[in-house]
């Protein structure tokens, strides 16, 4: 079997999958190294008609670039909703295959590229005026690197009494919540590490 034919197995099914060779958001031709499925949690401002813990209609697509537009090796990453994902179409699966088996050292270059970490960031005002309170925040970042559902980060809050830190307008600090490469556990978002910046 030729090296394409192991890299590169036709299916009737349009449904994406691990492995697929697609066109993405940017220009260019990408393999898919991960489907990752997304839930509404109350991170979410608005959800409409969901429900906390209903899965999110576009699931993410991770995928590594292999070529830029003119077929030429232009290796890198690209996430976004699945929506921007196409498969490749018979002219650009037939340059594909031309480029692997005139240079299959290329799959190499692929496969030894490594996705960096991926961050999701969640942004919350608070007007910090005292030093207590800035203590108890600098504590609730200690307490989210534990990994927390923003469930639990809202109700810490409540129980240390900083949820009154939220201004109604415009506060003097930033507070950041981090996620690291979708992270969800029982359908909840984990975030994983905090940031306190005076504005």
């Amino acid at each position: 079997m030729k090296l394409f034919d192991k890299l590169f197995k036709k299916e009737n099914s349009n449904k994406l999958k691990v492995g697929d060779w697609v066109n993405s958001y940017s220009k260019g031709i990408y393999r898919i190294e991960n489907i990752i499925e997304q839930f509404y949690d109350e991170s979410y401002p608005a959800i409409g008609e969901n429900k906390i813990g209903n899965r999110i209609k576009d699931r993410i697509i991770l995928s590594k670039r292999f070529l830029n537009s003119k077929f030429k090796k232009s290796i890198s990453y690209e996430s976004c909703s699945e929506f921007y994902i196409s498969k490749l179409n018979e002219n650009q699966q037939l340059e594909l295959q031309k480029v692997i088996e005139k240079n299959p050292n290329l799959i190499m270059k692929l496969e030894e590229y490594e996705i960096p970490t991926r961050k999701t960031i969640y942004n919350m005002d608070l007007k910090i005026e005292k030093e207590t309170d800035l203590s108890k925040v600098n504590e609730l970042i200690e307490f989210v690197k534990t990994g927390k559902t923003f469930l639990e980060i809202q109700l810490e809050m409540e129980r240390v009494d900083i949820i009154k830190l939220k201004p109604k307008h415009f506060g003097n600090h930033l507070f950041q919540l981090i996620n690291y490469d979708d992270e969800f556990l029982n359908r909840k978002k984990i975030w994983r590490n905090a940031n306190l910046t005076k504005k």
